[in-house]
């Protein structure tokens, strides 16, 4: 009976360890990390235990880890927050250059980091790519999330706002 007991102790254990978090789930919560430090840390937090290693959940676990960087007090940790996302980002679009929404994750991050940090090479290529693509965009929460980011987005002319509504 005891060994029973570890043994559902230590599974429930590793279980909540191991978490999966969905697309949607990550695209919803997405929206809130630029504009809340609270939401940003509980969506990071999820992120980092998740064992999801597919290729969007890679792209946003790039992009919020990179945000936390926004939200951290000392300059080392934004520095290793912001690079570490980055080169998470960098990796998913490689593995797939032609999705709309890895590339518009890494829009999202070029247009809100500083510039002093050089990580906005693809602004344009990027932008370009989601003007270009977005109309055949068939998944609805993705094209509700760029419209969404467009319409606040200071990269983007009030024209290219209108195609992305």
């Amino acid at each position: 009976m005891k060994n029973l007991f570890f043994l559902l102790f230590f599974i429930c254990q590793t279980l909540s360890y191991s978490q999966v978090i969905t697309p949607d789930a990550l695209r919803r919560e997405y929206q809130q990390v630029n504009t809340d430090s609270a939401s940003c840390a509980k969506i990071y937090k999820k992120i980092i235990k998740s064992n999801n290693a597919d290729n969007i959940t890679t792209a946003y676990r790039g992009a919020i880890t990179a945000s936390m960087a926004n939200y951290s007090k000392d300059k080392k940790e934004k520095l290793k927050l912001f690079n570490s996302g980055k080169k998470l980002l960098e990796q998913a679009i490689t593995s797939d250059s032609t999705n709309i929404e890895t590339r518009f994750l890494r829009f999202t991050i070029q247009s809100n980091c500083p510039k002093a940090l050089g990580y906005n090479k693809q602004l344009s290529s990027d932008k370009n790519f989601i003007l270009k693509n977005y109309s055949s965009t068939t998944n609805i929460a993705v094209k509700r999330m760029i419209s969404s980011f467009s319409q606040q987005c200071k990269s983007l002319t009030e024209t290219e706002k209108q195609k992305l509504k």
